[in-house]
């Protein structure tokens, strides 16, 4: 008999990092092709953006925020939701305006413009906005690259190196950026003076500052 549902708690906990990667997928492939509705619970949050068509995310016992992968990821409707899914850079900031088409957001001495349907917030409300550090191109002053969003200067305080990317903290007045530069290889890590751009499309604002 075939089962409804299948039940799968922390399966690849105890696994290194890249037998667990291998596992992952051949678990994913057998579930597709089974075709049986899981239920996988995991502290792993790629392991779950990985594998989910659907995800719940729980704090203090109760489902905070559901959805799919992408909507988790780039959509979270609080401050906690964002800070706990992935690293995030959480920046506070005042409208200035908000219409159906963007939204003016005031963070230190810039406005990030960011599109979308705004309509609802109210000019001189406090937000957060949820900016991933993917979302950030961190750049020499020198370089000549136009740039057309808001730009922040800034100073290097450390870079980490990861592998596939470099994470550069740069710090701009009290604010301090966290910027992943893909391909770190590409060129030597960055140091002192800086430019931290950030890409308004890819910026979510968060009206809940709680």
């Amino acid at each position: 008999m075939k089962p409804e549902v299948l039940l799968l708690d922390e399966p690849l906990s105890n696994l290194d990092a890249k037998l667990r990667l291998s596992i992952r997928d051949e678990l994913t492939s057998i579930q597709r092709q089974l075709g049986i509705t899981t239920i996988y619970v995991t502290h792993d949050q790629e392991e779950a953006l990985a594998m989910s068509d659907w995800v719940a995310v729980m704090n203090a016992g109760k489902v905070v925020q559901w959805g799919p992968p992408w909507d988790i990821y780039y959509h979270p409707r609080t401050p906690f939701m964002a800070d706990f899914v992935g690293t995030v850079n959480l920046v506070k900031g005042v409208v200035v305006s908000a219409e159906r088409d963007a939204a003016h957001v005031r963070v230190g001495d810039e406005t990030i413009v960011v599109p979308g349907d705004w309509a609802d917030l109210g000019a001189g409300q406090e937000v957060v906005l949820s900016i991933r550090p993917e979302s950030l191109r961190v750049a020499v002053p020198s370089d000549g690259r136009a740039h057309e969003g808001a730009t922040f200067s800034g100073e290097v305080v450390r870079h980490t190196f990861l592998g596939r990317l470099m994470r550069y903290a740069v710090r701009s007045g009290d604010l301090e950026w966290l910027v992943d530069q893909p391909d770190p290889g590409a060129g030597a890590p960055l140091e002192g003076p800086v430019l931290v751009q950030v890409n308004a499309s890819r910026v979510h604002i968060i009206p809940d500052v709680t």
